[in-house]
């Protein structure tokens, strides 16, 4: 072959070559858009973490119908971390450098979110964060954006609801956990600010199982309000041990617990009368909830718990910074959260410069004939609430 047959033979390779080379490159770009999570599918922590991840589902599955993201499906890639914090750790490694996810959402439960947050800011990657705990949120990992109510703001409406009855006395009963830690310090200065006096207060490792001793002690002080910054197991558990005692307090409260399903088909009748606090309830009158709420029911058989709500909120959330960006660049996406102000299903999404939520507040529910009703505030309130906590 001639010296100009291989340079038309050598360019022509090479074009090929550069074809190959581009070619997954094109199809990546013209592949979906890959949103990475780890949810606790498995273990005690598992019924909220399961509601989380059906609203991200619910969430991608609107965003698909109206059209995708920059003209891309959305993909959501989940693992479950068992809710295991160094799990969780390994599985947004895997997310973030095996599987190379374009965005990243938050993992359930304020432990394992800060076991995730170096690594998301050493990967500078913007994850919309499901950890309420205010530490997280002050600069040190400004690639997190907190997309729920901030911890101190959970039991506040609890507490002005116990000061609205005259109610003087709490006793508060805490899991030994960052989430709960943080919520009993908020409670207490709820309380103050209330003139209300903590007369009784103890934590307990989350492995715990019997909590007899525990709220007998605390019964021995007789406070008007028994209160558990708590998850759902432990607060099914300080239910039975008050029932078995014929603790009777004037109002029973708990985080988390009472918001779910399984508190009620757990404890059967010992449910009624007991107060949670709630960051969304079906009934809101809130941007978008009556659709969200038929088709959440549609999709997956029951209606959604806040968990659901501020999730999905969160995907529609980051999807709307996306188009505004009009591109993946996670710099420029986490400008574009910092700057918003929305409306959602479950309230009105607001950041501070340092990515702590401000916008979304919480309301308390009671379990009333074997159902959940919205009680407080009074002028979002479906039902009265129901007190003093009558007999066992």
């Amino acid at each position: 072959m001639t010296r100009q047959g291989w340079g038309r033979a050598g360019a022509a390779f090479l074009a090929a070559a550069c074809l190959a080379l581009a070619a997954p490159a094109a199809r990546a770009e013209d592949g979906p858009i890959r949103v990475g999570c780890s949810i606790t599918e498995t273990g005690p922590y598992s019924p909220p973490a399961v509601f989380e991840l059906q609203g991200y589902r619910l969430a991608a599955e609107e965003i698909n119908k109206a059209g995708g993201l920059l003209g891309r499906k959305v993909e959501i890639v989940n693992y479950d971390d068992q809710g295991n914090p160094s799990t969780a750790v390994q599985l947004y490694q895997k997310l973030i450098y095996a599987d190379r996810v374009d965005l990243l959402l938050s993992p359930y439960e304020t432990d394992l979110m800060s076991a995730v947050a170096p690594l998301v800011t050493r990967a500078k990657k913007v994850m919309p964060s499901l950890g309420a705990n205010v530490d997280a949120f002050q600069g040190q990992f400004p690639y997190l954006v907190q997309a729920i109510t901030q911890t101190p703001r959970y039991m506040g409406p609890a507490i002005d609801l116990a000061a609205s009855r005259g109610y003087k006395t709490i006793a508060l009963l805490i899991q030994n956990t960052q989430f709960p830690q943080q919520l009993a310090r908020g409670i207490e200065q709820e309380a103050t600010a209330k003139g209300m006096r903590v007369v009784f207060k103890e934590s307990f490792p989350p492995t715990t199982s019997d909590f007899s001793a525990l709220v007998l002690k605390a019964a021995e002080t007789h406070p008007d309000v028994i209160v558990g910054a708590t998850y759902l197991a432990d607060s099914e558990g300080i239910v039975r041990a008050a029932k078995a005692q014929n603790i009777n307090a004037k109002m029973f409260a708990f985080s988390i617990g009472p918001v779910e399903p399984e508190f009620g088909r757990g404890l059967g009748n010992a449910a009624n009368g007991v107060f949670g606090t709630t960051l969304y309830f079906p009934s809101l009158h809130t941007a978008g909830n009556a659709e969200f709420v038929a088709g959440f029911q549609e999709k997956f058989g029951r209606a959604p718990d806040y968990h659901a709500a501020v999730a999905y909120a969160s995907l529609k959330v980051l999807a709307d910074a996306v188009r505004k960006v009009g591109s993946l660049d996670q710099d420029k996406i986490r400008e574009a959260l910092l700057a918003t102000s929305v409306d959602t299903v479950a309230g009105h999404f607001q950041l501070s410069p340092t990515g702590l939520q401000i916008g979304y507040t919480s309301y308390v529910l009671q379990w009333q004939n074997g159902q959940q009703a919205l009680v407080w505030p009074a002028d979002q309130a479906t039902v009265a609430p129901e007190l003093p906590h009558g007999a066992w």
